[in-house]
């Protein structure tokens, strides 16, 4: 089974049933092992408290894992993978995020255009 970290928009997608995230995606996350980052939750709280994300009632972490997604925590030799990156992406959160993919050897999956633009190995389109 390949094993997927989702990109903080597709997670959001997928827990908000939103329409942007494609039939071909969904069943991708249905059939496949997904890995959500620590930092993703961050980042949607730190949106959420802006006012710029509205999110679901109750605990993320808990609706994640009740989906079925495994949690990845933020490791300090995922920090040290973002110092070397020579990807020059201005987000922190999605430096973290392709960093984690590369350490934990995990197939980053985005639909953000600056990610995709780079050619990493490792990063698909969802």
């Amino acid at each position: 089974m390949r094993r997927y970290l989702l990109d903080t928009h597709l997670i959001y997608w997928w827990m908000t049933a939103d329409a942007r995230l494609g039939k071909a995606t969904q069943g991708l996350i249905a059939k496949s092992e997904i890995i959500v980052s620590t930092a993703s939750v961050w980042e949607m709280v730190l949106k959420n408290a802006k006012g710029k994300l509205p999110l679901p009632q109750g605990a993320i972490t808990e609706q994640l894992e009740a989906q079925g997604f495994v949690l990845l925590p933020i490791l300090p030799r995922h920090i040290e993978t973002v110092r070397g990156l020579t990807c020059t992406h201005a987000d922190p959160f999605d430096r973290l995020l392709i960093a984690q993919a590369q350490d934990e050897r995990l197939t980053l999956l985005t639909r953000d255009a600056a990610i995709l633009a780079m050619g990493l190995d490792g990063v698909v389109k969802g």
